[in-house]
Parts: C-alpha cells; structure tokens; sequence
C-alpha cells in the first residue's frame, strides 16, 4: 500500500487510471539442485545419486552457467537469477568434492565467482538466492550481487523442531537463523 500510495502522489497511474505493472526479464539459473536441508514438501532439491542417474553433475559448470545468461541476455533479460539449495557441501561429500576440484572453498564463493562473471562478460544483473548467510557471507556477496533474496516461509518453531512437520532437519529453515539473516541483509 506504501507503494502505491507513493505511485498515485507521483500522478504515475496509467491510461486505464490502473497502476503500472513492473517487472524485470530474469534469466533462471538453478546453480545446484542439491541442498543440506530436508523441506518435505520441496520439489527443487535432489539427491547426488539421482543427478548422476541422469548424467548431470552437481552443479552447473561456470560454461553452462555463461552460455544460459549469454541466451538471456540476447533475448533481451536484465537480471540473473541464481537459484540454488543451502551449504549443499555440508551434507554431500559428493558436493564437497566438486567444489574442492574446481578451487572453491564454499558453494557461497562459487556462486560470487559466477555471478562476477556473469555480470562482466554478459551485463546481466545477478540475483542470488543462496539461502541463510552471515553477516561476513552477506558482505562478499553485496558488491556483485544488486539484490538477493531468501523466503521466509514461516516463523514456527513447531514446524521446525516437531519430526515428521515441514522443515524438520532442516538446520536452515530455524526461524531465528533465517530472521537473523534477514536483520543483517538489512544494515
């Protein structure tokens, strides 16, 4: 409402007397499907086994990840979003091992080396969604990433700490970690 109180003080109303409809071309990046945590009802994330069952490796390659912005950018996109699971490395060897085999010491530092290069070989505008971060992760990221994202899908603590329920071993989804995150993304 804030929004669009400003919109209409600013005599920014279309036409149809509607207010405008914004939005930015985003290309989608899925840098990994593998995460540490165990959302049940998530259908992004997979498993080491299945990945290689389907002949694809643990993370997009910094030249598929190039080539998929290339594309975007010539269909006229602005932004990249860079999708992905939390620390997949602190719960798959196998992510681990990828990561150590390219010189990386984080998925998070992967994923600033791609979105700095995606910025500077293609103009577009990274968007990472990497998921709960420090306030020393948050800063490394700010200077090549104009924006960034994280869901806070509830504050529950029950449906966090009860076995069985939404977000149950999942360190990442802790209510308080998460709002923690977003309290630094903010200073």
């Amino acid at each position: 409402r804030v929004r669009d109180a400003g919109l209409e003080a600013t005599g920014r109303r279309g036409a149809s007397g509607r207010l405008p409809v914004t939005y930015s071309r985003k290309v989608f990046i899925p840098v990994t499907h593998l995460c540490r945590d165990t959302c049940h009802y998530c259908t992004f994330v997979t498993v080491p086994g299945k990945l290689r069952a389907e002949g694809k490796g643990m993370f997009m390659e910094p030249d598929e990840i190039l080539d998929v912005a290339r594309r975007g950018a010539e269909l006229g996109c602005k932004e990249a979003l860079f999708t992905l699971g939390d620390r997949p490395e602190a719960r798959w060897d196998e992510a681990k091992q990828w990561l150590d085999e390219r010189g990386y010491d984080s998925t998070l530092d992967y994923v600033r080396a791609m979105a700095i290069r995606v910025l500077e070989e293609t103009g577009l505008l990274p968007h990472l969604n990497p998921g709960v971060m420090s306030w020393s992760e948050l800063s490394r990221l700010k200077p090549v990433a104009p924006s960034m994202g994280m869901m806070l899908e509830t504050t529950s603590r029950r449906l966090f700490e009860t076995k069985g329920l939404a977000h149950y071993g999942s360190p990442d989804k802790d209510p308080a970690v998460r709002m923690r995150t977003l309290d630094d993304a903010g200073r």
